[in-house]
This record gives C-alpha cells, sequence and structure tokens, in this order.
C-alpha cells in the first residue's frame, strides 16, 4: 500500500476577513451554518427541529 503525504496549510488568523452572520434564532441558530442540537433521550429534539423547518417553509410558501 502506497503512503499519501498530506500537506498542512496554516492560515494566520489575521489573514481571514469576518463575515456578518444572519441569524434564524439569535444567538442560537445561524443560517447557512451547521447547527447541532443534542440532548437526552426524549428531550424533543426531533420536534424542536421539525417545528424549526416547518416555520420557515410555512413563511416562504404561498398558500
Amino acid at each position: 500500500m502506497e503512503e499519501t503525504k498530506i500537506e498542512l496549510q496554516l492560515i494566520k488568523l489575521s489573514e481571514i476577513q469576518s463575515q456578518e452572520v444572519s441569524w434564524l434564532w439569535f444567538p442560537f441558530i445561524p443560517y447557512g451554518k451547521l447547527t447541532i442540537v443534542q440532548g437526552d433521550p426524549g428531550d424533543g429534539k426531533t420536534t424542536f427541529v421539525l417545528n424549526m423547518d416547518y416555520s420557515q417553509v410555512s413563511r416562504h410558501k404561498k398558500v
């Protein structure tokens, strides 16, 4: 088996430009970013996520 060399590229924080964040629910759920919903079984994670999804679909959908 051949070894593959991976080069690590370092980026200085000063080289990164900041971007404004749009919020679905400030300051917990940003648009276009990864959000992790964690909790114990039975806490209502699925219900919460489905309600958030429904609220967004119902706002943007013509009825």
